[in-house]
């Protein structure tokens, strides 16, 4: 693959991309924490991960079941 299609594939990779900022009670920021060192994550992993597994019921309820966090490679 060339430089220049690379560098248009990875711009429009960009636009798919959400960055956000949030700020969380001191409670919940620390029960993340621990979750992440767990894990081996960060902190933003874990969140991450977490909205990749929530879905939404049919009464329009956010669900996220149960899961492992894993360790993501990055490439």
């Amino acid at each position: 693959m060339d430089r220049h299609a690379a560098w248009v594939r990875e711009r429009r990779d960009a636009k798919d991309e959400l960055r956000t900022q949030i700020w969380l009670s001191a409670d919940t920021s620390r029960r993340l924490r621990a979750i992440a060192a767990r894990a081996g994550l960060q902190p933003e992993q874990i969140l991450a991960q977490l909205a990749d597994h929530a879905q939404i019921d049919k009464d329009g309820t956010v669900v996220v079941a149960p899961f492992t966090p894993r360790l993501v490679e990055r490439s």
